[in-house]
């Protein structure tokens, strides 16, 4: 089922054929971490489950950062993220949530949760996030907690 949907999902973004509703959403921001420069972001996500007024959501991302804590990382280096996310039902605006799990280009690990606020801007697809984020840099001499924040649009298919 939520195989099914995340390729549903990719098969409608890369067709550029959008149906409304879908659940499938496409997420791009920028944002800084402690101890990491600006990050550019980019993510999908796709509806698996609603719970009355909640739906779960599994979204994956990629960014590129420039780490300051890792000293075999030169340059902007990819990092690969997964949450799963609970949000609200409501028209509008809705708060969402839940654990995240990452690598930095096979040089640590990130464990952690995000939180945020997510709502339409204006009457078509389009939207906007802004997220709060507390995660564990692991894989180096000590866990390092990464406090942070990324502000992007959405687009919704």
């Amino acid at each position: 089922m939520k195989t099914a949907a995340l390729i549903t999902g990719a098969a409608l973004l890369l067709s550029g054929t959008a149906a409304a509703q879908t659940g499938v959403q496409v997420w791009g921001g920028l944002g800084p971490d402690a101890y990491i420069m600006p990050t550019a972001s980019l993510g999908l996500s796709a509806d698996v489950a609603r719970f009355g007024g909640l739906t779960a959501s599994v979204r994956g991302g990629a960014s590129l950062s420039v780490l300051l804590l890792v000293p075999d990382a030169t340059g902007p280096v990819p990092t690969y993220s997964a949450e799963l996310l609970l949000r609200g039902n409501e028209p509008g605006m809705n708060l969402y949530g839940g654990p995240s799990v990452g690598n930095i280009a096979g040089l640590a690990w990130i464990l952690g949760g995000v939180a945020g606020v997510q709502g339409p801007l204006g009457q078509g697809n389009w939207g906007y996030f802004g997220e709060l984020k507390a995660r564990y840099l692991l894989g180096v001499d000590q866990p390092v907690l990464l406090p942070g924040v990324n502000l992007g649009v959405t687009y919704r298919f």
